[in-house]
């Protein structure tokens, strides 16, 4: 259905980031943090639903000359405008009662969630490093989000980790996209040896803090072995990176069917939650 495609659910894996702060603080069974972080949940894919959209009817006359995105539902004609616009403010809407009537405590995340998602459909993502600066903060916010939701303390570790992992995959979508003959404004203001020296210093980064994070933040011995599932996903996501087929354009679906980063991630949740629990 061309509605639905233009919800784009497949990304509501990105709002999984407002459940690390109760995971990482040992409350994942704790039944009231968890109800409160999995409506914040709802919250953010309903507002991320809703900037799809937006960024859909902004985008929809570029979108038509790229080879992947012209059969998106409002570049391919299936959506007509006014009718997207109108999902949109439904979505916006239904998070706004659903934030006033059952989690008023990420009003305040909701709301610069959505502005700075405003802030990049309409003018920042034309800026090169601005744009990617940007979407890893909104992957930050998703995660304060979860730790008002939940009244969970976000430590420096989590913010530090979120940062540069996120990073690290946007920086792979940038360099997918650039081997497009068509492509979006700012990827005009990115030169391939930046981005490939960017993405070094962001993969380096994290394996920085996660593994002080593992010695310095963990008090179990054993959390530094984690560092093995770490490295095998972000060195199978950084081949995939420089691979032919330019799959990390969508790192999403990565995250969903490339069997050895799926593996690495569960492998790793399992190892921690052994940890923790």
């Amino acid at each position: 259905m061309p509605f639905l495609r233009l919800l784009r659910p497949h990304h509501w894996i990105k709002n999984f980031f407002v459940f690390i702060p109760i995971f990482f603080a040992k409350e994942i069974f704790s039944w009231d943090k968890l109800e409160s972080t999995f409506l914040a949940f709802v919250v953010f894919c309903l507002l991320a639903s809703s900037v799809y959209v937006i960024n859909d009817i902004v985008d929809r006359e570029q979108d038509a000359l790229h080879p992947k995105k012209k059969t998106r539902p409002i570049a391919s004609g299936q959506v007509k405008v006014p009718a997207a616009i109108v999902l949109a403010f439904v979505l916006i809407i239904g998070a706004a009662v659903f934030i006033w009537q059952l989690i008023p405590a990420v009003i305040y995340a909701a709301v610069i969630y959505l502005g700075m998602n405003l802030a990049y459909s309409f003018a920042l993502k034309h800026y090169a490093i601005f744009d990617v600066l940007l979407i890893s903060a909104l992957y930050l916010v998703r995660v304060m989000a979860g730790g008002i939701a939940s009244q969970t303390p976000v430590s420096s570790w989590l913010v530090l980790c979120t940062l540069f992992v996120t990073l690290f995959l946007i920086l792979g979508k940038r360099k997918a996209e650039m081997t497009h003959k068509k492509q979006r404004r700012v990827l005009g203001s990115y030169n391939p040896d930046v981005v490939d020296h960017l993405l070094t210093i962001s993969v380096s980064l994290t394996l920085i803090s996660y593994s002080l994070y593992s010695v310095l933040g963990v008090e179990s011995p054993y959390a530094v072995f984690s560092i093995f599932f770490v490295l095998l996903a972000l060195f199978r996501y950084l081949h995939l990176t420089y691979s032919d087929d330019a799959s990390t354009e969508n790192p999403e679906k990565i995250l969903l069917k490339d069997q050895v980063v799926l593996g690495s991630i569960i492998g790793w949740v399992i190892f921690m939650f052994i940890i923790f629990y």
